[in-house]
């Protein structure tokens, strides 16, 4: 788990370079951790030509998340921001929060593909499961996805700030349904549906950030084992037909 120590926050300068800097090393951390994994899987489907369509458009999301991630690389967090009156949070963030709510939008599609239909389609041309995503896998990369949407989420509405063009999909989508059903927002558990509380000061936005960037940092170290799990998984697959054709030869 990755801790940072919470620190006072009083100039707005520091606040918002910090903040910058959180979203930045989180995103690309989380981007980074998945274009390996995918890799690896690209790697192994190689080798099975039945799923070679599957590969290519894994390779496309690659090529996707490597853009996005050297975008975010090349980022200077204080670009922008030089004396204490250009110190306004809200003008500050809503540009590296659009350019997240770009990065979501991506991931949330590559999650569908990845962990339903792609499953599917490998059991079905393979015939076996030496190729699978494992569940646990599955409900890590889900549940990590839905903590980087809400902490998007927060860095937005923590400012106060209700723009549609900064609207997340997955959380307009849960708020509809939780008032078509009449569901009560605060007994929900649903972490789409948790109210933000909009923070006093740049002080107290750059303190809860750092608190963010633990559950967060916490979420990636463990969405890394499953990876690490099933990777190993796959290379067991391949290493027992490898041996079964020497064996048999």
């Amino acid at each position: 788990m990755e801790f940072i120590p919470v620190i006072p926050l009083s100039d707005p300068v520091a606040a918002i370079v910090l903040c910058r800097q959180d979203i930045s090393r989180m995103f690309t951390r989380y981007m980074s951790n998945y274009v390996h994994f995918l890799n690896k899987f690209i790697g192994h489907m190689r080798r099975v030509g039945s799923l070679r369509f599957e590969r290519m458009t894994l390779i496309k999301f690659v090529k996707k998340l490597r853009f996005l991630h050297e975008s975010l690389t090349n980022f200077e967090v204080g670009s922008g921001i030089i004396h204490p009156e250009d110190a306004d949070l809200k003008t500050a963030n809503v540009p590296l929060a659009s350019f997240c709510l770009k990065c979501l939008e991506l991931l949330d599609v590559l999650n569908f593909y990845l962990t339903q239909p792609l499953q599917k389609e490998i059991i079905s041309k393979t015939l076996n499961s030496n190729l699978t995503l494992s569940e646990d896998c599955i409900a890590g990369i889900e549940d990590t996805y839905n903590h980087f949407v809400k902490y998007t989420q927060w860095t937005i509405e923590a400012l106060g700030i209700d723009d549609p063009l900064l609207h997340i999909e997955v959380v307009q989508f849960a708020r509809k349904c939780a008032l078509e059903d009449n569901v009560n927002v605060e007994e929900s558990s649903d972490i789409f549906l948790q109210e933000v509380e909009t923070v006093e000061d740049a002080e107290e936005y750059g303190n809860l950030s750092m608190e963010w960037t633990n559950v967060l940092g916490s979420k990636l170290d463990t969405l890394q084992v499953y990876y690490d799990d099933v990777m190993m998984h796959w290379q067991d697959g391949f290493d027992r037909k490898k041996d079964t054709k020497t064996s048999r030869t």
